[in-house]
């Protein structure tokens, strides 16, 4: 995201060694929200510039992260797993700029991106998102602390994986 250089960036991010993710854990919480990269990934290198199918876009920020982590029973919808999903118009989803927000305890202020395109969001196949709010259901995720023992299938290059 903050790459300007959008040659350089389409040809790292098209590497299929590339894993294409965000995290601090909400370290910075208070500073900056940015977790719109995914709705970049689809509406600007998927459908303004064509890098990118679809399948592939929605592969790099789900299965591939979650088989790089180790993350069991995420990143895919398939019986047994955890059905986290987001339903989103490929024709719309796109980010805003950054909003000041004053959400926070004591009136704290943070940046904020929104997703047009984005209608929903499931944790655990419950509803937390509906496109406009934050819904109010009990807290349906939970702290992950158990994951696979083995190493990442993201090949660097498109090499041949190694390990397996």
């Amino acid at each position: 995201m903050l790459n300007m250089d959008e040659d350089g960036v389409a040809e790292l991010i098209s590497n299929d060694g590339t894993l294409i993710s965000l995290s601090d854990a909400g370290a910075h919480n208070a500073l900056l929200c940015d977790a719109g990269y995914a709705m970049y990934l689809l509406g600007h290198w998927v459908r303004e510039k064509g890098l990118f199918d679809l399948p592939t876009a929605i592969r790099k920020v789900t299965s591939d992260p979650a088989e790089a982590y180790g993350i069991q029973d995420r990143g895919r919808l398939t019986p047994g797993a955890w059905a986290d999903m987001i339903l989103f118009d490929p024709d719309e989803v796109s980010i805003t700029p950054m909003e000041q927000h004053f959400d926070l305890p004591a009136g704290g202020e943070r940046l904020l991106r929104r997703a047009p395109g984005l209608h929903g969001t499931w944790v655990n196949g419950v509803q937390v998102f509906d496109g406009t709010d934050d819904l109010e259901v009990p807290a349906p995720g939970q702290v992950l602390t158990d994951f696979a023992n083995r190493p990442p299938r993201l090949a660097m290059d498109g090499a041949a994986e190694a390990a397996e």
